[in-house]
Protein backbone atom coordinates (compact mmCIF):
# COMPACT_ATOMS: atom_id res chain seq x y z
CA UNK A 1 0.00 0.00 0.00
CA UNK A 2 1.18 3.69 -1.04
CA UNK A 3 2.05 5.44 1.69
CA UNK A 4 0.48 8.61 0.69
CA UNK A 5 -3.00 8.16 -0.45
CA UNK A 6 -5.75 10.60 -1.68
CA UNK A 7 -9.33 10.91 -2.53
CA UNK A 8 -11.34 13.61 -3.60
CA UNK A 9 -14.80 14.70 -3.74
CA UNK A 10 -17.12 17.15 -5.11
CA UNK A 11 -19.10 18.10 -8.63
CA UNK A 12 -18.64 21.26 -10.78
CA UNK A 13 -21.28 23.30 -9.67
CA UNK A 14 -22.04 21.50 -6.23
CA UNK A 15 -21.60 22.67 -2.83
CA UNK A 16 -17.51 22.32 -2.79
CA UNK A 17 -14.84 20.48 -3.50
CA UNK A 18 -13.57 18.02 -0.34
CA UNK A 19 -10.08 16.11 0.04
CA UNK A 20 -8.56 13.58 2.15
CA UNK A 21 -4.43 13.22 2.09
CA UNK A 22 -3.26 10.63 4.55
CA UNK A 23 0.43 9.55 4.97
CA UNK A 24 2.03 13.24 5.69
CA UNK A 25 4.13 13.14 8.45
CA UNK A 26 4.15 14.77 11.67
CA UNK A 27 6.21 18.30 12.07
CA UNK A 28 5.72 19.82 8.44
CA UNK A 29 4.67 23.63 8.27
CA UNK A 30 2.20 23.87 6.56
CA UNK A 31 -0.46 26.60 6.34
CA UNK A 32 -3.25 27.64 4.01
CA UNK A 33 -1.17 30.14 2.15
CA UNK A 34 0.70 26.78 1.08
CA UNK A 35 -2.26 25.53 -1.17
CA UNK A 36 -3.68 28.76 -1.36
CA UNK A 37 -0.59 29.71 -3.61
CA UNK A 38 -1.25 27.25 -6.11
CA UNK A 39 -5.07 27.30 -6.38
CA UNK A 40 -4.08 31.13 -7.33
CA UNK A 41 -1.69 29.92 -9.95
CA UNK A 42 -3.63 27.25 -11.42
CA UNK A 43 -6.85 30.25 -12.46
CA UNK A 44 -3.36 31.96 -14.33
CA UNK A 45 -3.10 31.65 -18.05
CA UNK A 46 -3.93 33.12 -21.37
CA UNK A 47 -7.57 31.64 -23.07
CA UNK A 48 -9.13 30.85 -19.22
CA UNK A 49 -12.90 31.46 -19.42
CA UNK A 50 -15.00 33.10 -17.10
CA UNK A 51 -15.56 30.41 -14.22
CA UNK A 52 -11.75 31.63 -12.76
CA UNK A 53 -13.15 34.96 -12.58
CA UNK A 54 -16.05 33.97 -10.14
CA UNK A 55 -14.13 31.13 -7.93
CA UNK A 56 -11.84 32.75 -5.04
CA UNK A 57 -10.39 29.42 -4.28
CA UNK A 58 -10.05 30.17 -0.72
CA UNK A 59 -9.20 26.98 0.67
CA UNK A 60 -9.93 25.46 4.19
CA UNK A 61 -7.80 23.02 6.42
CA UNK A 62 -10.05 20.80 8.27
CA UNK A 63 -7.78 18.32 10.15
CA UNK A 64 -4.16 16.98 10.52
CA UNK A 65 -2.61 20.63 11.60
CA UNK A 66 -2.07 21.98 14.24
CA UNK A 67 -0.34 25.40 15.00
CA UNK A 68 1.18 25.84 11.55
CA UNK A 69 2.38 22.24 11.89
CA UNK A 70 0.93 18.33 10.72
CA UNK A 71 0.12 16.02 13.35
CA UNK A 72 0.99 12.56 11.27
CA UNK A 73 -3.15 12.12 11.34
CA UNK A 74 -5.03 13.14 7.67
CA UNK A 75 -5.54 16.55 6.50
CA UNK A 76 -8.93 17.09 4.99
CA UNK A 77 -9.38 20.34 2.85
CA UNK A 78 -12.51 22.27 1.33
CA UNK A 79 -13.05 24.82 -1.27
CA UNK A 80 -16.70 26.21 -1.43
CA UNK A 81 -17.74 26.84 -5.21
CA UNK A 82 -18.66 30.16 -4.58
CA UNK A 83 -20.82 29.88 -8.08
CA UNK A 84 -22.78 27.20 -6.37
CA UNK A 85 -24.79 29.67 -4.77
CA UNK A 86 -25.31 32.13 -6.86
CA UNK A 87 -27.02 29.95 -9.74
CA UNK A 88 -26.85 26.13 -8.68
CA UNK A 89 -28.47 25.95 -5.26
CA UNK A 90 -31.48 23.99 -6.63
CA UNK A 91 -30.38 22.31 -9.99
CA UNK A 92 -26.91 20.42 -8.07
CA UNK A 93 -29.35 20.35 -4.88
CA UNK A 94 -28.56 17.07 -2.34
CA UNK A 95 -32.06 16.56 -1.54
CA UNK A 96 -34.78 15.89 -3.66
CA UNK A 97 -36.49 18.81 -5.99
CA UNK A 98 -40.07 18.35 -6.50
CA UNK A 99 -40.48 21.21 -9.30
CA UNK A 100 -39.10 20.50 -12.57
CA UNK A 101 -38.91 23.45 -14.28
CA UNK A 102 -36.24 24.56 -11.12
CA UNK A 103 -34.21 21.09 -11.33
CA UNK A 104 -32.73 22.74 -14.54
CA UNK A 105 -32.87 21.39 -18.24
CA UNK A 106 -32.29 17.74 -19.00
CA UNK A 107 -28.38 17.68 -20.73
CA UNK A 108 -29.14 15.05 -23.70
CA UNK A 109 -26.94 15.94 -26.49
CA UNK A 110 -23.53 14.62 -25.40
CA UNK A 111 -19.96 16.80 -26.44
CA UNK A 112 -17.37 14.27 -28.72
CA UNK A 113 -14.33 14.37 -27.03
CA UNK A 114 -15.48 14.37 -23.21
CA UNK A 115 -17.27 12.18 -20.60
CA UNK A 116 -21.15 13.13 -21.32
CA UNK A 117 -21.44 9.67 -23.48
CA UNK A 118 -19.27 7.61 -22.10
CA UNK A 119 -20.58 8.58 -18.33
CA UNK A 120 -24.01 7.79 -19.80
CA UNK A 121 -23.11 4.11 -21.12
CA UNK A 122 -21.43 3.48 -17.84
CA UNK A 123 -24.03 4.84 -14.82
CA UNK A 124 -27.02 4.88 -16.94
CA UNK A 125 -27.81 8.03 -16.74
CA UNK A 126 -30.28 9.79 -18.98
CA UNK A 127 -29.64 13.47 -17.93
CA UNK A 128 -25.58 14.32 -18.45
CA UNK A 129 -25.64 16.48 -16.18
CA UNK A 130 -24.65 13.63 -13.80
CA UNK A 131 -21.89 12.77 -15.24
CA UNK A 132 -20.29 16.02 -16.64
CA UNK A 133 -20.35 17.84 -13.47
CA UNK A 134 -17.66 15.12 -11.27
CA UNK A 135 -16.22 14.47 -14.69
CA UNK A 136 -15.45 18.30 -15.29
CA UNK A 137 -11.87 19.60 -14.50
CA UNK A 138 -12.97 21.73 -11.71
CA UNK A 139 -12.20 18.30 -9.43
CA UNK A 140 -8.77 19.18 -10.52
CA UNK A 141 -8.84 22.12 -8.06
CA UNK A 142 -8.82 19.60 -4.84
CA UNK A 143 -5.72 17.86 -6.44
CA UNK A 144 -4.04 21.11 -6.61
CA UNK A 145 -3.93 21.76 -3.22
CA UNK A 146 -3.25 18.52 -1.95
CA UNK A 147 -0.25 18.54 -4.50
CA UNK A 148 0.62 22.09 -2.84
CA UNK A 149 0.80 20.25 0.88
CA UNK A 150 3.30 17.41 -0.99
CA UNK A 151 5.19 20.16 -2.37
CA UNK A 152 5.68 21.19 1.04
CA UNK A 153 6.76 18.29 2.02
CA UNK A 154 9.27 17.91 -0.79
CA UNK A 155 10.51 21.30 -0.61
CA UNK A 156 12.03 20.61 3.25
CA UNK A 157 13.85 17.68 1.48
CA UNK A 158 15.10 20.33 -0.66
CA UNK A 159 12.78 18.82 -4.23
CA UNK A 160 11.35 21.58 -5.94
CA UNK A 161 9.19 21.39 -9.06
CA UNK A 162 8.21 23.80 -11.35
CA UNK A 163 6.59 23.97 -14.86
CA UNK A 164 6.33 25.82 -18.25
CA UNK A 165 4.05 25.25 -21.48
CA UNK A 166 5.82 24.46 -24.55
CA UNK A 167 3.47 24.97 -27.32
CA UNK A 168 0.29 26.06 -27.50
CA UNK A 169 -1.57 24.68 -31.30
CA UNK A 170 1.13 24.51 -34.01
CA UNK A 171 3.14 27.63 -32.17
CA UNK A 172 6.37 26.12 -30.32
CA UNK A 173 8.66 27.54 -27.55
CA UNK A 174 12.37 27.19 -28.17
CA UNK A 175 13.19 23.87 -25.54
CA UNK A 176 15.41 24.57 -23.15
CA UNK A 177 18.26 22.83 -25.52
CA UNK A 178 18.12 25.74 -27.97
CA UNK A 179 18.01 28.40 -25.22
CA UNK A 180 21.09 27.40 -23.86
CA UNK A 181 23.34 28.14 -26.72
CA UNK A 182 21.80 31.70 -26.57
CA UNK A 183 24.80 34.01 -24.75
CA UNK A 184 22.51 36.28 -21.99
CA UNK A 185 22.27 36.41 -18.04
CA UNK A 186 18.85 35.90 -18.31
CA UNK A 187 18.81 32.72 -20.13
CA UNK A 188 21.73 31.63 -18.62
CA UNK A 189 19.70 31.85 -14.69
CA UNK A 190 17.14 29.84 -16.54
CA UNK A 191 19.64 26.99 -17.88
CA UNK A 192 21.01 27.00 -13.83
CA UNK A 193 17.08 26.66 -12.55
CA UNK A 194 16.67 24.00 -14.53
CA UNK A 195 19.07 21.92 -13.61
CA UNK A 196 19.38 23.23 -9.50
CA UNK A 197 16.00 24.74 -8.44
CA UNK A 198 12.57 24.11 -10.74
CA UNK A 199 10.39 26.17 -8.54
CA UNK A 200 12.19 29.21 -10.08
CA UNK A 201 11.64 28.47 -13.15
CA UNK A 202 8.31 27.98 -12.65
CA UNK A 203 7.91 30.88 -11.00
CA UNK A 204 9.99 32.79 -14.25
CA UNK A 205 7.14 31.10 -16.09
CA UNK A 206 4.36 32.62 -14.17
CA UNK A 207 5.54 35.71 -15.37
CA UNK A 208 4.28 35.57 -18.67
CA UNK A 209 0.71 35.25 -19.34
CA UNK A 210 0.90 32.13 -21.46
CA UNK A 211 3.36 30.38 -18.90
CA UNK A 212 6.09 30.30 -21.40
CA UNK A 213 10.12 30.95 -20.60
CA UNK A 214 10.76 31.91 -24.12
CA UNK A 215 9.31 35.27 -24.53
CA UNK A 216 10.30 36.06 -27.76
CA UNK A 217 7.71 33.23 -29.14
CA UNK A 218 5.01 34.01 -26.76
CA UNK A 219 2.98 36.36 -28.82
CA UNK A 220 2.89 33.36 -31.03
CA UNK A 221 1.80 31.24 -28.59
CA UNK A 222 -0.85 33.69 -27.34
CA UNK A 223 -1.60 34.32 -31.06
CA UNK A 224 -3.14 30.45 -31.28
CA UNK A 225 -5.23 31.12 -28.87
CA UNK A 226 -6.93 34.24 -30.14
CA UNK A 227 -7.17 31.90 -33.43
CA UNK A 228 -9.46 30.01 -31.39
CA UNK A 229 -11.61 32.17 -30.02
CA UNK A 230 -12.06 33.89 -33.27
CA UNK A 231 -13.64 30.77 -34.83
CA UNK A 232 -15.55 30.10 -31.80
CA UNK A 233 -12.77 26.63 -31.16
CA UNK A 234 -10.27 25.98 -28.46
CA UNK A 235 -6.83 24.61 -28.70
CA UNK A 236 -4.53 22.53 -26.69
CA UNK A 237 -0.66 22.08 -26.33
CA UNK A 238 2.35 20.66 -24.56
CA UNK A 239 3.34 21.56 -20.59
CA UNK A 240 6.88 20.10 -19.22
CA UNK A 241 7.19 19.59 -15.06
CA UNK A 242 10.79 19.41 -14.05
CA UNK A 243 11.84 18.36 -10.55
CA UNK A 244 15.24 18.72 -9.59
CA UNK A 245 17.21 17.77 -6.22
CA UNK A 246 15.78 13.99 -6.51
CA UNK A 247 17.34 11.63 -4.90
CA UNK A 248 18.99 9.20 -7.11
CA UNK A 249 17.32 5.29 -6.21
CA UNK A 250 13.15 6.33 -5.70
CA UNK A 251 11.16 4.01 -8.24
CA UNK A 252 11.67 -0.09 -8.63
CA UNK A 253 12.38 -1.68 -11.23
CA UNK A 254 11.57 -4.90 -9.72
CA UNK A 255 8.01 -4.86 -10.46
CA UNK A 256 6.13 -3.03 -12.97
CA UNK A 257 3.82 -1.24 -10.84
CA UNK A 258 6.66 0.60 -9.33
CA UNK A 259 8.50 1.75 -11.91
CA UNK A 260 8.37 5.89 -11.04
CA UNK A 261 8.16 6.13 -15.15
CA UNK A 262 4.99 4.35 -15.13
CA UNK A 263 3.58 6.32 -11.55
CA UNK A 264 4.26 9.50 -13.40
CA UNK A 265 2.59 8.21 -16.39
CA UNK A 266 -0.52 7.20 -14.99
CA UNK A 267 -0.75 10.56 -12.80
CA UNK A 268 -0.04 12.91 -15.61
CA UNK A 269 -2.80 10.77 -17.84
CA UNK A 270 -5.30 10.98 -15.21
CA UNK A 271 -5.76 15.01 -15.39
CA UNK A 272 -8.55 15.31 -18.37
CA UNK A 273 -7.28 16.17 -22.00
CA UNK A 274 -4.19 14.68 -21.29
CA UNK A 275 -3.66 12.01 -24.36
CA UNK A 276 -0.08 11.91 -24.15
CA UNK A 277 3.01 11.69 -21.99
CA UNK A 278 7.10 11.58 -22.93
CA UNK A 279 9.49 11.04 -20.30
CA UNK A 280 12.97 12.75 -21.05
CA UNK A 281 13.19 12.64 -24.54
CA UNK A 282 10.80 10.52 -25.12
CA UNK A 283 9.57 10.59 -28.66
CA UNK A 284 12.29 11.67 -30.11
CA UNK A 285 14.64 8.86 -29.01
CA UNK A 286 12.53 6.61 -31.23
CA UNK A 287 13.49 8.36 -34.12
CA UNK A 288 17.34 8.04 -33.24
CA UNK A 289 20.28 5.97 -32.86
CA UNK A 290 21.16 4.31 -29.15
CA UNK A 291 24.75 6.05 -29.21
CA UNK A 292 22.65 9.62 -29.84
CA UNK A 293 20.33 9.05 -27.14
CA UNK A 294 21.67 7.18 -23.86
CA UNK A 295 23.80 9.73 -21.59
CA UNK A 296 27.42 8.75 -20.81
CA UNK A 297 28.88 8.22 -17.46
CA UNK A 298 31.43 10.59 -16.37
CA UNK A 299 33.71 11.64 -13.08
CA UNK A 300 33.32 14.81 -11.70
CA UNK A 301 35.38 15.53 -8.37
CA UNK A 302 33.49 13.66 -5.80
CA UNK A 303 30.91 12.12 -7.61
CA UNK A 304 29.50 10.64 -11.39
CA UNK A 305 28.48 13.55 -14.34
CA UNK A 306 26.07 13.42 -17.03
CA UNK A 307 26.79 15.58 -19.67
CA UNK A 308 23.56 15.17 -21.33
CA UNK A 309 20.05 13.97 -19.73
CA UNK A 310 18.01 12.52 -22.43
CA UNK A 311 16.66 9.87 -20.45
CA UNK A 312 15.13 12.77 -17.91
CA UNK A 313 16.48 11.71 -14.31
CA UNK A 314 15.03 8.16 -14.94
CA UNK A 315 16.62 5.00 -16.02
CA UNK A 316 15.25 1.44 -15.32
CA UNK A 317 11.94 3.38 -13.76
CA UNK A 318 14.35 4.41 -10.75
CA UNK A 319 15.85 8.03 -10.54
CA UNK A 320 19.30 8.27 -11.13
CA UNK A 321 20.18 11.93 -9.43
CA UNK A 322 19.30 14.29 -12.89
CA UNK A 323 16.57 16.55 -12.83
CA UNK A 324 13.70 14.89 -13.22
CA UNK A 325 11.90 15.87 -16.86
CA UNK A 326 8.06 15.01 -17.97
CA UNK A 327 6.14 16.41 -20.86
CA UNK A 328 2.40 16.05 -21.39
CA UNK A 329 0.25 16.85 -24.25
CA UNK A 330 -3.22 18.35 -24.02
CA UNK A 331 -6.13 17.78 -26.27
CA UNK A 332 -8.38 20.92 -26.96
CA UNK A 333 -11.18 21.12 -24.43
CA UNK A 334 -14.04 18.96 -25.68
CA UNK A 335 -16.92 22.11 -25.03
CA UNK A 336 -16.22 23.52 -28.53
CA UNK A 337 -18.52 26.91 -28.47
CA UNK A 338 -18.88 26.53 -32.45
CA UNK A 339 -21.06 23.19 -31.54
CA UNK A 340 -20.32 19.87 -32.86
CA UNK A 341 -22.55 17.14 -34.06
CA UNK A 342 -24.02 15.20 -31.88
CA UNK A 343 -27.15 12.78 -31.48
CA UNK A 344 -29.97 13.50 -28.79
CA UNK A 345 -30.20 10.53 -26.49
CA UNK A 346 -33.97 11.45 -25.76
CA UNK A 347 -35.35 12.00 -29.17
CA UNK A 348 -32.55 10.19 -31.29
CA UNK A 349 -32.61 13.29 -33.90
CA UNK A 350 -29.00 14.99 -34.71
CA UNK A 351 -28.09 18.57 -32.94
CA UNK A 352 -25.45 20.20 -32.15
CA UNK A 353 -23.38 18.88 -28.89
CA UNK A 354 -24.16 20.66 -25.31
CA UNK A 355 -22.28 23.60 -24.75
CA UNK A 356 -20.86 24.69 -20.93
CA UNK A 357 -18.87 28.20 -19.82
CA UNK A 358 -15.51 26.79 -20.91
CA UNK A 359 -11.82 27.96 -21.58
CA UNK A 360 -10.51 28.41 -24.80
CA UNK A 361 -7.16 27.08 -23.87
CA UNK A 362 -6.07 25.64 -20.31
CA UNK A 363 -2.77 24.44 -21.20
CA UNK A 364 -1.04 27.00 -18.66
CA UNK A 365 -3.47 25.78 -15.71
CA UNK A 366 -3.13 22.13 -16.79
CA UNK A 367 0.80 22.74 -16.19
CA UNK A 368 0.19 23.66 -13.15
CA UNK A 369 -1.87 20.80 -12.32
CA UNK A 370 0.65 18.77 -13.99
CA UNK A 371 3.23 20.29 -10.94
CA UNK A 372 0.59 18.86 -8.51
CA UNK A 373 0.56 15.19 -9.90
CA UNK A 374 4.27 14.61 -10.20
CA UNK A 375 4.68 16.46 -6.54
CA UNK A 376 1.89 13.86 -4.93
CA UNK A 377 4.03 10.91 -6.53
CA UNK A 378 6.99 11.98 -6.03
CA UNK A 379 6.31 12.28 -2.02
CA UNK A 380 4.78 9.19 -2.32
CA UNK A 381 8.10 7.56 -3.41
CA UNK A 382 10.30 9.52 -0.97
CA UNK A 383 8.11 8.21 1.37
CA UNK A 384 8.08 4.57 0.18
CA UNK A 385 12.26 4.74 0.22
CA UNK A 386 12.96 7.13 2.92
CA UNK A 387 9.89 5.66 5.53
CA UNK A 388 9.90 7.44 9.23
CA UNK A 389 6.26 9.12 10.82
CA UNK A 390 8.25 12.18 11.83
CA UNK A 391 10.00 14.93 9.49
CA UNK A 392 13.02 14.42 11.76
CA UNK A 393 13.05 10.91 10.81
CA UNK A 394 13.26 11.33 6.66
CA UNK A 395 15.82 14.02 7.73
CA UNK A 396 18.08 11.37 9.14
CA UNK A 397 16.63 8.78 6.64
CA UNK A 398 17.58 11.33 3.41
CA UNK A 399 20.92 11.94 4.59
CA UNK A 400 21.79 8.35 4.45
CA UNK A 401 19.90 7.90 0.92
CA UNK A 402 22.37 10.78 -0.62
CA UNK A 403 25.29 9.05 1.21
CA UNK A 404 24.48 5.17 -0.36
CA UNK A 405 23.91 7.42 -3.88
CA UNK A 406 27.25 8.27 -3.72
CA UNK A 407 29.61 5.25 -5.38
CA UNK A 408 32.71 6.75 -5.28
CA UNK A 409 35.13 8.61 -2.84
CA UNK A 410 33.78 12.49 -2.51
CA UNK A 411 34.92 15.33 -1.51
CA UNK A 412 34.74 16.17 2.68
CA UNK A 413 32.86 19.69 3.53
CA UNK A 414 33.56 21.40 6.54
CA UNK A 415 30.49 23.68 8.03
CA UNK A 416 29.83 25.60 11.29
CA UNK A 417 29.40 29.31 12.33
CA UNK A 418 32.02 32.07 11.63
CA UNK A 419 34.97 31.18 14.08
CA UNK A 420 33.91 27.35 14.64
CA UNK A 421 37.56 26.66 13.53
CA UNK A 422 37.19 25.57 9.95
CA UNK A 423 40.03 27.25 8.61
CA UNK A 424 42.29 26.25 11.06
CA UNK A 425 41.06 22.08 11.02
CA UNK A 426 40.45 21.85 7.26
CA UNK A 427 44.25 21.49 6.67
CA UNK A 428 45.18 19.63 9.47
CA UNK A 429 42.23 17.27 8.10
CA UNK A 430 43.53 17.04 4.89
CA UNK A 431 47.16 16.77 5.68
CA UNK A 432 45.76 13.34 7.52
CA UNK A 433 43.89 12.15 4.95
CA UNK A 434 46.32 12.83 1.88
CA UNK A 435 43.87 15.44 0.17
CA UNK A 436 44.26 19.00 -0.91
CA UNK A 437 42.47 21.70 0.97
CA UNK A 438 40.47 24.74 -0.15
CA UNK A 439 39.04 27.27 1.57
CA UNK A 440 35.74 28.15 -0.38
CA UNK A 441 36.29 31.94 1.08
CA UNK A 442 39.59 32.43 -0.29
CA UNK A 443 38.81 30.97 -3.62
CA UNK A 444 35.47 34.06 -3.85
CA UNK A 445 38.56 36.93 -3.08
CA UNK A 446 41.03 35.43 -4.93
CA UNK A 447 38.37 35.38 -8.19
CA UNK A 448 37.09 38.64 -7.09
CA UNK A 449 40.11 40.52 -6.55
CA UNK A 450 38.43 42.23 -3.51
CA UNK A 451 37.84 40.86 0.05
CA UNK A 452 34.44 39.04 1.09
CA UNK A 453 33.71 42.32 3.54
CA UNK A 454 34.22 44.20 -0.02
CA UNK A 455 32.05 42.18 -1.78
CA UNK A 456 29.39 42.09 0.65
CA UNK A 457 29.28 46.11 0.99
CA UNK A 458 29.54 46.57 -3.37
CA UNK A 459 26.97 44.02 -4.33
CA UNK A 460 25.23 42.75 -1.18
CA UNK A 461 24.82 39.48 0.56
CA UNK A 462 22.28 38.05 -2.35
CA UNK A 463 24.94 38.55 -5.08
CA UNK A 464 27.50 37.21 -2.43
CA UNK A 465 25.69 33.62 -2.23
CA UNK A 466 25.33 33.54 -5.52
CA UNK A 467 29.36 33.87 -6.59
CA UNK A 468 29.69 31.48 -3.65
CA UNK A 469 27.15 28.69 -5.28
CA UNK A 470 28.99 28.70 -8.51
CA UNK A 471 32.47 28.58 -6.93
CA UNK A 472 31.25 25.72 -5.19
CA UNK A 473 30.19 24.14 -8.30
CA UNK A 474 33.25 24.80 -10.38
CA UNK A 475 35.39 23.55 -7.48
CA UNK A 476 33.18 20.23 -6.43
CA UNK A 477 33.64 19.83 -10.26
CA UNK A 478 37.62 19.29 -9.56
CA UNK A 479 39.84 16.54 -7.71
CA UNK A 480 38.34 15.02 -4.58
CA UNK A 481 39.99 17.36 -1.51
CA UNK A 482 38.45 18.58 2.02
CA UNK A 483 36.93 22.05 1.68
CA UNK A 484 36.02 24.65 3.89
CA UNK A 485 32.17 26.32 3.52
CA UNK A 486 31.53 29.86 4.71
CA UNK A 487 28.76 29.79 7.03
CA UNK A 488 26.34 30.34 5.20
CA UNK A 489 26.79 28.86 2.03
CA UNK A 490 24.60 25.91 2.97
CA UNK A 491 21.79 28.20 2.86
CA UNK A 492 21.19 27.86 -0.91
CA UNK A 493 19.29 24.87 -2.34
CA UNK A 494 22.04 24.87 -4.92
CA UNK A 495 24.84 24.82 -2.86
CA UNK A 496 23.29 21.94 -0.73
CA UNK A 497 22.55 19.83 -4.10
CA UNK A 498 26.66 20.40 -4.78
CA UNK A 499 27.19 18.84 -1.52
CA UNK A 500 24.93 16.06 -1.26
CA UNK A 501 26.05 14.77 -4.56
CA UNK A 502 29.49 14.86 -3.97
CA UNK A 503 30.87 14.68 -0.52
CA UNK A 504 30.48 14.10 3.03
CA UNK A 505 29.64 17.08 5.40
CA UNK A 506 31.26 17.35 8.86
CA UNK A 507 29.78 20.41 11.56
CA UNK A 508 32.00 21.85 13.30
CA UNK A 509 29.14 22.20 16.33
CA UNK A 510 30.22 25.31 18.34
CA UNK A 511 28.48 28.09 20.69
CA UNK A 512 27.90 31.93 19.72
CA UNK A 513 30.56 32.38 22.54
CA UNK A 514 33.24 30.05 21.41
CA UNK A 515 33.54 31.41 17.83
CA UNK A 516 33.49 35.02 19.47
CA UNK A 517 36.64 34.23 21.28
CA UNK A 518 38.29 33.08 18.09
CA UNK A 519 37.39 36.17 16.06
CA UNK A 520 39.94 38.79 16.81
CA UNK A 521 38.55 40.91 14.57
CA UNK A 522 34.52 41.19 13.79
CA UNK A 523 34.69 44.19 11.66
CA UNK A 524 36.41 41.86 9.07
CA UNK A 525 32.81 39.73 9.13
CA UNK A 526 30.32 41.57 7.15
CA UNK A 527 27.46 39.90 9.09
CA UNK A 528 28.75 40.49 12.23
CA UNK A 529 29.97 43.93 11.48
CA UNK A 530 26.41 45.15 10.03
CA UNK A 531 24.13 44.52 12.91
CA UNK A 532 23.56 47.65 15.10
CA UNK A 533 23.50 45.14 18.44
CA UNK A 534 26.88 44.25 18.61
CA UNK A 535 28.65 40.74 17.40
CA UNK A 536 27.72 38.43 19.95
CA UNK A 537 24.24 39.19 19.40
CA UNK A 538 24.03 38.60 15.65
CA UNK A 539 26.16 35.34 15.94
CA UNK A 540 23.52 34.33 18.83
CA UNK A 541 20.84 34.72 15.63
CA UNK A 542 23.00 33.20 13.51
CA UNK A 543 23.05 30.12 15.78
CA UNK A 544 19.58 29.77 15.61
CA UNK A 545 19.23 30.14 12.09
CA UNK A 546 21.76 27.88 11.01
CA UNK A 547 22.43 25.21 13.29
CA UNK A 548 19.10 23.32 12.95
CA UNK A 549 20.23 23.27 8.85
CA UNK A 550 23.20 21.77 9.99
CA UNK A 551 22.47 19.22 11.67
CA UNK A 552 19.48 18.35 9.62
CA UNK A 553 22.76 18.61 6.99
CA UNK A 554 25.09 17.02 8.45
CA UNK A 555 26.99 13.48 8.26
CA UNK A 556 28.69 13.58 11.64
CA UNK A 557 28.86 16.50 14.11
CA UNK A 558 32.51 17.37 15.40
CA UNK A 559 32.17 19.21 18.89
CA UNK A 560 34.28 22.55 17.81
CA UNK A 561 35.82 23.02 21.39
CA UNK A 562 38.27 20.23 21.28
CA UNK A 563 41.06 20.90 20.52
CA UNK A 564 42.39 21.19 16.99
CA UNK A 565 44.75 18.34 15.89
CA UNK A 566 42.42 16.13 18.18
CA UNK A 567 39.40 17.35 15.89
CA UNK A 568 41.18 16.51 12.68
CA UNK A 569 41.59 13.21 13.56
CA UNK A 570 38.11 12.45 15.17
CA UNK A 571 37.07 13.92 11.75
CA UNK A 572 39.68 11.55 9.53
CA UNK A 573 37.83 8.57 11.54
CA UNK A 574 34.80 10.13 10.70
CA UNK A 575 35.53 10.21 7.09
CA UNK A 576 37.18 6.90 6.52
CA UNK A 577 33.70 5.15 8.72
CA UNK A 578 31.63 7.37 5.76
CA UNK A 579 34.05 5.43 3.20
CA UNK A 580 33.87 1.89 4.53
CA UNK A 581 30.11 2.83 4.68
CA UNK A 582 29.60 3.71 1.52
CA UNK A 583 27.03 1.10 -0.97
CA UNK A 584 29.00 -1.39 -2.66
CA UNK A 585 32.72 -0.27 -1.13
Amino acid sequence: MSPLRYLTAGESHGPALVGILDGLPAGLGLLVEHLARDLQRRKLGYGRGGRMAIEPETPRILSGVRHGATLGSPLSVLIENADHPRAWSTRMAVGAVGDTAARGKVVSLPRPGHADLSGAIKFGHRDLRNSLERASARETAMRVALGAAARRLLDELDVRIGSFVTQIGAARARSLEELRAIDNLDVKQIIADAQHDAQLLGERADESEIRTLDREREAALTGQVDAARARRDTVGGVFEVRATGVPPGLGSYTQGDLRLDGLLAKALASIPAIKAVELGDGWEAGARFGSQVHDEIGRAGGGLSRPTNRAGGLEGGVTNGEPLVVRAAMKPIATVPAALGSIDLLTGAADQAHVERSDTCAVPAAAVVGEALVALTLADVLLTKLGGDSMDELHASLRLAWRRARLLEGHVFLCGLPGAGKSSVGPRLAEKLGLPFTDLDEVLVREAGRSVAEIFAQQGEAAFRARETEALRKLVAGGRRVIALGGGTLGARAARLCVRRSGHLLWLAASSELCLSRIPDASSRPLLAADPRGPGARLRALAEQRDPLYARLADVRLEADAPLDQLAWQGAAAVRALEAGRAHA
